[in-house]
């Protein structure tokens, strides 16, 4: 950064960076006091936005010790958490499943009408293998309609018709 040329009298090379965010960050720099508003015009004329800072040392042990009842809180409340996940997660999952097996019951019927004759399955296929299964789905299955995926790769886009219905379920894997 060529920061220390915007004023005379700026430390080169004394910017710390305290935090990034995704459009923004915060950075200290130190200069003169004689320099500042210098560096503040010169700053804005570049775009940045400069603040002030007065060190406190009161305000500086007061947020750390906010920081440190924090701290205990979190570890207070860990112990719960974990307990109160391990015996719900399971339940969650359940429902999610379910309401994804809704999802598929109800688009198949208003696909396929009454009676409902179909079969449904449940495939974890491979991260490489993916792109086959579908090519076998549409080898078993695209002859039970000609119009099926007509001028679009099999399964790929939403909304197009095909005699299987793909609903992806991601699990997180550590």
């Amino acid at each position: 950064g060529s920061y220390w040329k915007l004023a005379d009298f700026v430390v080169p090379e004394s910017s710390k960076r305290i935090i990034e965010e995704t459009d923004q960050a915060i950075y200290t720099v130190t200069m003169f006091r004689k320099t500042l508003e210098a560096f503040k015009n010169n700053a804005r004329e570049k775009k940045f936005v400069v603040r002030d800072f007065q060190y406190s040392k009161e305000k500086i042990n007061q947020q750390q010790t906010e920081v440190n009842n924090l701290q205990k809180a979190k570890i207070k409340a860990y112990v719960p958490l974990i307990r109160w996940l391990k015996g719900n997660f399971s339940e969650a999952f359940v429902n999610w499943v379910h309401v994804k097996a809704l999802r598929l019951f109800t688009e198949s019927v208003l696909r396929y009408g009454l009676p409902a004759t179909f079969m449904t399955a449940v495939l974890e296929p491979n991260k490489k293998s993916e792109k086959k299964l579908r090519e076998k789905l549409y080898a078993l299955y695209g002859n039970l309609d000609k119009s099926a995926g007509e001028g679009a790769e099999m399964g790929d886009i939403p909304g197009v018709f095909y005699e299987w219905r793909l609903l992806p379920v991601r699990l997180l894997r550590h």
